[in-house]
């Protein structure tokens, strides 16, 4: 007799059931992988790219033999009904997202399929997510959702797999550790073709050449999920990735592209030796990278159109706050170096629960005086798990997921009201991105600001009229479930 372990019961545990009846055995399970979207509008409406990580999941799954496609909620062709041919889906989801994958999540689970979630919301909630799906893959995936698949094909016994948590039978919640750190030099290649919705001409120019991040930013989750150890993709694989993309304008979407300068200068001049330029790139760094003349001069050769840079705050004591390494002083010669090398700077601000009306406005005065191209300004979100969210756990407006995307004020700030943080925050926005400002922001060689303005221009006021309805209830007052059970408004009605 062959013995199997569930799990999740039997009753719970479609699979498990067909384990049963098929005598510990069941072949070729049908997997689908997606990728939750909010359909909302938020910072990257009119840039939407699809992450890697389903993508490269999927490619692992496909090279130990089990069949796999990838569904992405954004883009043209997903419909939900579609999933239902495959016996266990995996959903991966931001907190921003999180409350459509649930309700997908739900539809399947009660369709009999078994769902399992992953993403860093439910890898610091996985509990709350166990209300929705059967398994909770914890930190990276790519060995504990392979293992899960091989149980489930195979009726093989485990009593724990690392990295997964799942509900015992009248025992609360199974939870094991993540795996340790994934080695990115042993990872195949995202694999987008693995999608019904992607063809093979139209790979999405999204390449991720790193994971972890040697800061730690209090209001940041990816040190919590990838670790500070900072880890390499194979320049040659990053090359390979390239050259089906090379005509168009491709994002690099590591955390810190110039975290290692070594290694960054290294891969840029292999781009350059192997002839695997793109049309234009983009990627992330901080304000110190911008010091280092040779990494801008590779940059330049390599035609970097524009570099996100995390500027965060204009007040010194938030940059301390929140653990940014920079100085403010080095800001100002970042985006002066960037620009003298011909390349445009997007500014990303936090402004913090505890900052002023004030520091706001002096955040656009800022912006607008070193001339950066264009900017975002977000409401510090304190994401599940980060530091943030232990302090400003008990200060929480709500617990609306939805709303956690970094537009949305979700903390009761200290020294004015929710909605004077919010209406400030929204008036700096377009005030940057005003119509004059828009028509006067072409500049020679950085012509497509233009059409980078023009877009802030139409997504703050898109973003505006779809939230009429969080502005009133900022005004009138919110009255959330604290962790003790305890209900209070948080802002008097204006």
């Amino acid at each position: 007799m062959v013995k199997i372990f569930f799990p999740i019961l039997p009753a719970d545990n479609p699979i498990g059931l067909r384990l049963l009846e098929e005598g510990g055995r069941v072949k070729n399970l049908k997997i689908a992988l997606v990728e939750a979207c909010s359909h909302t509008t938020h910072i990257y409406s009119r840039t939407y790219l699809p992450r890697v990580g389903i993508p490269t999941l999927a490619a692992i799954l496909k090279e130990k033999g089990h069949a796999c496609d990838i569904w992405f909620q954004a883009l043209p062709g997903y419909r939900q009904e579609r999933l239902l041919d495959y016996d266990i889906i995996g959903i991966g989801s931001l907190s921003g997202t999180i409350g459509d994958a649930y309700r997908l999540a739900g539809y399947l689970k009660n369709r009999g399929k078994v769902v399992v979630m992953g993403g860093p919301h439910v890898s610091f909630m996985p509990e709350e997510a166990l209300e929705h799906c059967h398994y909770v893959v914890i930190g990276e995936g790519e060995f504990a959702f392979p293992a899960l698949v091989n149980i489930l094909n195979q009726g093989r016994v485990s009593d724990s797999i690392p990295g997964l948590a799942f509900r015992l039978p009248h025992r609360g919640i199974q939870t094991a550790d993540a795996v340790k750190a994934t080695d990115m030099q042993c990872l195949p290649s995202p694999d987008f073709t693995l999608s019904p919705q992607v063809r093979r001409g139209r790979i999405p120019p999204i390449i991720t050449t790193s994971r972890g991040c040697p800061h730690d930013c209090s209001f940041c989750s990816v040190t919590l999920m990838f670790g500070r150890c900072y880890r390499f993709k194979p320049a040659e694989q990053t090359i390979s990735e390239l050259r089906p993309v090379l005509h168009r304008s491709v994002c690099f979407g590591d955390d810190n592209f110039c975290a290692n300068p070594k290694r960054a200068k290294e891969l840029l001049r292999e781009m350059i030796r192997q002839d695997a330029v793109p049309l234009r790139w983009s990627g992330q760094m901080t304000a110190q990278a911008g010091m280092d003349d040779e990494m801008l001069d590779l940059m330049q050769r390599t035609r970097c159109r524009v570099m996100y840079i995390g500027i965060e705050s204009v007040n010194p004591e938030t940059l301390k706050k929140y653990g940014k390494a920079h100085a403010f002083e080095a800001i100002e010669r970042c985006i002066e170096n960037l620009h003298r090398h011909d390349i445009g700077v997007h500014g990303m601000f936090v402004v913090s629960a505890d900052d002023t009306l004030a520091t706001v406005e002096q955040i656009g005065d800022f912006a607008i005086a070193t001339d950066i191209d264009t900017i975002q300004i977000c409401a510090l979100t304190p994401f599940p798990g980060t530091a943030a969210y232990a302090e400003y756990e008990r200060k929480l407006l709500h617990r609306e997921w939805r709303y956690f995307d970094g537009m949305h004020v979700v903390i009761e700030p200290s020294r004015c009201s929710a909605i004077q943080m919010q209406t400030a925050i929204v008036e700096q926005l377009r005030r940057f991105y005003s119509l004059p400002r828009v028509l006067g922001a072409y500049r020679r060689g950085r012509a497509w600001r233009v059409k980078y303005r023009a877009g802030g221009y139409y997504l703050i006021r898109r973003w505006v009229h779809e939230n009429e309805d969080y502005l009133r209830r900022l005004q009138t007052g919110f009255a959330p479930v604290h962790a003790d059970g305890a209900k209070r408004v948080l802002i008097e009605p204006l």
